[in-house]
């Protein structure tokens, strides 16, 4: 009964190197965090990622370590959420074989769109009043300083 139950296991189960990535906060220092299933049957090392991105250009990111995944495990692997990510068309992980296992287009698109909004929301950020108030300080003294450089000079040229 359990050779039956462990064939009907296998039949299920997804072969090959699937990958999956998503980011693990919006905002500032938010990481990529890419998901390598070895669904196969053999180990499979990751090498590097690499970005691809318009006009044949790409980016890699060599691993320091690579990363062997055993059949029927899983690897996490995190980097951060850069401009590669932000100018990619195309993403992967890299095996030993030189072999590309890329996650799913839509999750490159939502993680990009996801790291977008965080960028905009940071530059669009409303000042509080205290800020508001640091800053005109700051500028009150610049022209005093400047107006007073500006007397010294002139009281130079007028009695020198």
């Amino acid at each position: 009964m359990s050779q039956v139950l462990t064939f009907l296991a296998s039949l299920f189960r997804p072969r090959g190197v699937r990958v999956t990535i998503r980011l693990d906060h919006s905002g500032v220092g938010a990481h990529l965090i890419w998901t390598i299933v070895n669904g196969g049957d053999s180990p499979v090392t990751i090498e590097r990622l690499v970005f691809h991105g318009a006009h044949h250009s790409s980016a890699e990111i060599p691993l320091p370590r690579p990363r062997t995944i055993a059949p029927q495990a899983q690897s996490l692997i995190a980097i951060d959420g850069d401009w590669n990510l932000l100018g990619a068309h195309d993403i992967a992980a890299v095996d030993a074989g030189g072999r590309e296992h890329k996650p799913p287009h839509r999750q490159l698109v939502a993680a990009q769109e996801r790291l977008r909004q965080a960028i905009d929301r940071r530059r669009a950020a409303p000042s509080s009043a205290r800020d508001f108030l640091h800053g005109a300080a700051d500028l009150a003294f610049g022209v005093m300083i400047l107006g007073l450089g500006f007397f010294m000079l002139m009281w130079m040229i007028a009695t020198g």
